[in-house]
């Protein structure tokens, strides 16, 4: 049963949330080794040629910046794959606190909920900036999901980086505090955008501020902007407006295996 005035607060509390500033396409990034999982990620020529094997219709949609794709505990029977721009998918208490789960760039599936019998979403999905995407419904997906082998072997493979994600998330949240945990976060976000060609001559650019790390990680601002003050002081990073940037990687890998012991 729907619980209608829990999903009301719910909807409230995301209205109430301040999105952060533009994002650059390319740049922004998943976290925890997500995307070691899913190394080679299919176009949207690949998708379609897969739907169109396996006779399952889909839809083309674009969506503008700021769009919700689909509500937290509200029923929604699609599955998306996106082909350009950037997704996020969080979740909000009812006191407005938010917690960013990932970040999806193009070659991306997300929207498992239909796997569930009840269809219900566990987190919230944005568009950060305008984006193209396939719009899956449930009885197709499960008719590519038996009628292709190439789509069945995509599905497993997000699903293994989802799982390996959460996982590296639980056992970092289980065994290290904030203070250790932002630095072993900015050398995951720091190798990805560093694969993805976010690297200048002065260093890996990571388009966070302070509280959107504190997001990713579910930690107070506070414990963040004393973590990134102290990387800051010992040479490893550079605070820009809504953004840093990693000046010294080797330090913080070796800081961030201290870490670990």
């Amino acid at each position: 049963m729907i619980q209608w005035g829990w999903l009301l607060a719910k909807r409230r509390a995301v209205a109430a949330v301040r999105w952060p500033g533009p994002w650059t396409r390319g740049e922004a990034v998943s976290w925890s080794g997500k995307n070691r999982a899913l190394r080679i990620a299919p176009t949207q020529q690949d998708v379609e040629d897969m739907l169109a094997r396996a006779h399952a219709s889909y839809l083309v949609k674009r969506v503008p910046k700021d769009a919700l794709l689909f509500w937290e505990g509200e029923p929604h029977e699609n599955h998306y794959y996106l082909a350009e721009g950037l997704v996020e998918v969080f979740t909000v208490d009812c006191a407005g606190r938010k917690k960013s789960v990932d970040f999806y760039r193009p070659g991306s599936f997300f929207g498992f909920q239909i796997l569930l019998d009840d269809n219900l979403p566990m987190t919230t999905a944005r568009a950060c900036e305008d984006s193209l995407l396939l719009a899956i419904p449930k009885d197709s997906y499960f008719k590519a999901l038996h009628g292709c082998p190439d789509f069945a072997d995509v599905t497993v493979r997000n699903l293994f980086g989802l799982l390996a994600m959460q996982t590296r998330e639980v056992i970092n949240s289980s065994f290290y505090v904030a203070a250790q945990r932002v630095p072993l976060l900015l050398l995951e976000l720091a190798r990805d955008a560093q694969e993805a060609g976010a690297q200048d001559e002065e260093g890996i650019v990571l388009p966070y501020g302070n509280g959107e790390i504190a997001e990713m990680l579910g930690v107070s601002r506070n414990s963040v902007t004393a973590s990134v003050s102290r990387l800051q002081s010992q040479g490893v990073v550079e605070k820009r407006r809504n953004s840093m940037r990693v000046v010294d990687l080797d330090k913080l890998r070796e800081i961030a295996y201290l870490e670990r012991e």
